[in-house]
């Protein structure tokens, strides 16, 4: 059976890197008052983190201030407004990589399962629990919106 091969339109963002200010700063709430253009941006994300290979990506990652990531774990695709952890439990270490600093590898302590409260574009309340690469995912993003980047959570874990 011949491969089906899936073009991407180009993205139309790029990924900010470590030296962009963005990346330092609290992302602002997103608000619902318009769902449509909600859910193209997050298509937006979607696009470039597929065709970065990764598994998250977070809005300030590509200049826009914004409480909103995407990630695509477990076959499935989150699109993450206003995301916040409500518990958590079971720290583990593991390697993380991020695509805003490419080919770089850090050993970070995360919790190994969370409950979290989350908004679809439509502002529609989403609660779920994650565990492994999708808890570790969304903690990752989360940290974006809230300016941390995976070296501020290293710092922060060692210390």
């Amino acid at each position: 059976m011949p491969s089906v091969r899936i073009r991407l339109p180009a993205p139309k963002y790029k990924t900010m890197q470590l030296d962009n200010k963005i990346l330092d700063q609290i992302c602002q709430a997103a608000d619902f008052k318009n769902p449509t253009e909600n859910l193209r941006q997050a298509q937006h994300l979607i696009q470039l983190m597929m065709r970065e290979h990764g598994i998250g990506l977070a809005a300030n990652q590509v200049g826009i201030n914004l409480r909103l990531f995407v990630m695509y774990v477990d076959k499935e695709i989150f699109h993450c407004f206003n995301p916040e952890i409500l518990s958590s439990k079971d720290n583990c270490i593991m390697v993380e990589g991020c695509l805003s600093f490419p080919g770089e590898r850090l050993d970070i302590e995360r919790a190994a399962e969370i409950q979290v409260k989350y908004y679809n574009a439509r502002g529609v309340e989403q609660q779920r629990v994650f565990q492994g690469i999708a808890a570790r995912c969304f903690q990752h993003e989360l940290d974006h919106l809230n300016g941390i980047t995976m070296y501020e959570r290293q710092k922060i874990t060692q210390s």
